[in-house]
């Protein structure tokens, strides 16, 4: 090892198998931001990687990340989505998730356009000890002070998938998520 390079002690060996990335990924934090370009199958691989698991819920948004109406319809997008896992448990109403006491996963799409309250209730599950969350984003710099309530930013491709550094995705947020 070079001098001056920091070892991950994490153990994380992220592979071209998006699932198993985020099978790994899921298994060793409780806050996991998932980001990376359109199409690159951010839900796909995470609803995957949570297929042996029955306690998933899943919180969607009627926008993508740039606040667009999801192409031909909402309903069709959740129609979507619950195809790829039949157990998926759609939450109308964030706040029916503080009441649970069980071990449970959620599932977070897009934070683009959540309102000051949304954003509020995804902060409150993000406490939570007993919720595992996965919030998907388009984009990290919407993030905003959510960000330092994450505890992995993993980052898929096509190819693969790659962690960043936490410090860098809060200065994402702070330099670029200004108005």
């Amino acid at each position: 090892m070079k001098k001056g390079r920091k070892e991950r002690s994490s153990g994380l060996v992220l592979t071209d198998d998006n699932v198993s990335n985020m099978k790994q990924i899921i298994g060793q934090y409780k806050n996991v931001l998932v980001c990376g370009m359109v199409g690159v199958g951010k839900i796909i691989n995470t609803v995957s990687a949570l297929q042996e698991h029955s306690d998933v819920f899943y919180i969607g948004n009627p926008v993508d990340y740039e606040g667009k109406q999801r192409p031909g319809s909402y309903e069709k997008y959740l129609a979507y989505i619950t195809s790829l896992k039949q157990d998926l448990k759609v939450v109308d109403a964030m706040e029916d998730l503080f009441s649970v006491t069980s071990s449970i996963f959620v599932i977070i799409d897009e934070i683009y356009g959540r309102s000051k309250k949304q954003l509020e209730q995804i902060g409150r599950l993000l406490d939570m000890q007993n919720i595992r969350c996965i919030q998907i984003v388009g984009c990290v710099k919407y993030m905003g002070e959510l960000i330092n309530k994450i505890d992995i930013i993993v980052v898929l491709e096509q190819s693969g998938a790659f962690t960043i550094d936490k410090e860098f995705g809060k200065a994402i947020c702070k330099v670029l998520g200004r108005n």
